[in-house]
């Protein structure tokens, strides 16, 4: 299955005959709060800078980003985006067969068939709201006993279900029994409750298990790439190092993610505009007729709709939201929507609100 992201703006708005700017963008789970000014001026700093190699050892970044997390230089690797990690995740482990979740993020399925694995699907369940039930996915595993890795995106992506932490430590005790490799991606983790949440403090040597991070979503920095995991698993670690591409973050993302996580007015404010606007529009989007909304952990609900052609209805009135037709496990009736602005999601509701109450097909 082909892989589709969001944030096509400018495909949409050619299409439309207007600017990709008159568009407002819900198809991609971006913090509305844009790139920090802080972050600007470190970035505008460095850019006398690139006329240098960086250290392909990125040992200043490594540092700051344990310091965050609290684990040892040692235990992080760095690369362009989440993506990259989830790539060279793949190479590294070697294994035979993956399972994924259906839904979820796509890239994953893509990474292990380039790096020759198989790859099995393990449904979640529409009626449980897309949650996971760690005792049915530890049977389904003992009777598909070929599995030698599992990929668990928390929280997930589209459904924004969210994985308890005691759960996410018998699947990766499971995994130690069993012999097999946990890849645990929490590119969301940042708009959650991290230290409820994350899995980085359960983390041992003994654990075959490897966290995925990502500085896109929650810094808004998707055109900058900075993605970095994290594993006390020296088998696992010496894997990556061995395979890592050198100068696999460019100058710019290296000086941005040594001070990213120290700009707690702009962490502290995106937490202020999330629990504020995240409820509001699902209490806003649960109200209308002709659709249904999923509770989420992450800054983005999955709705459906049997309205045809909801997302293009929604074009012509300037918004984009994200088809999951491209999912496994959901169809063209399900789409994913970003929390925005205040001024943003009203503009959804009231789009929503025109196309589903009278629906014309």
């Amino acid at each position: 299955m082909k892989v589709i992201h969001g944030g096509n703006r400018e495909k949409i708005a050619s299409r439309l005959g207007i600017t990709a700017n008159e568009m407002i963008d819900f198809s991609a789970n971006i913090n509305p709060l844009g790139l920090s000014k802080h972050l600007l001026e470190i970035l505008q700093q460095s850019l006398n800078q690139i006329v240098y190699y960086p250290n392909p050892e990125y040992p200043d970044l490594k540092r700051a980003i344990a310091t965050h997390f609290n684990v040892s230089s040692h235990d992080v690797m760095v690369g362009n985006g989440a993506v990259q990690m989830i790539f060279d995740t793949a190479n590294a482990v070697q294994a035979k067969k993956a399972l994924v979740l259906a839904p979820t993020f796509g890239e994953y399925e893509r990474s292990f068939t380039r790096s020759g694995m198989a790859v099995d699907h393990y449904y979640l369940k529409a009626e449980n709201r897309f949650q996971l039930d760690a005792d049915d996915l530890i049977s389904y595993l003992e009777a598909q006993v070929d599995i030698d890795l599992i990929c668990l995106c928390n929280p997930n992506n589209p459904t924004g279900s969210i994985i308890q932490p005691t759960d996410m430590q018998r699947i990766a005790n499971y995994c130690v029994d069993k012999h097999k490799w946990l890849i645990i991606d929490e590119a969301f983790m940042d708009f959650v409750d991290h230290d409820k949440w994350s899995f980085v403090n359960h983390l041992t040597e003994q654990l075959p298990v490897i966290i995925l991070r990502s500085a896109t979503k929650f810094f808004a920095i998707p055109g900058l790439r900075l993605g970095f995991a994290v594993t006390k698993n020296q088998r696992l670690q010496q894997a990556l190092q061995t395979q890592a591409e050198p100068w696999s973050v460019n100058t710019l993302a290296d000086h941005f993610g040594q001070h990213m996580y120290e700009d707690h007015e702009y962490i502290d404010a995106t937490y202020q505009w999330l629990n504020s606007e995240k409820p509001w529009l699902f209490d806003e989007l649960q109200q209308l007729p002709n659709l249904q909304v999923f509770d989420s952990f992450a800054n983005y609900y999955l709705i459906k709709s049997d309205i045809p052609n909801l997302r293009e209805k929604l074009w012509h009135q300037r918004m984009m939201i994200r088809s999951c037709v491209d999912y496994y496990g959901l169809n063209d009736h399900y789409y994913r929507v970003a929390v925005r602005s205040h001024s943003e999601n009203e503009q959804l509701v009231a789009a929503l609100r025109a196309v589903v109450v009278n629906p014309v097909s």
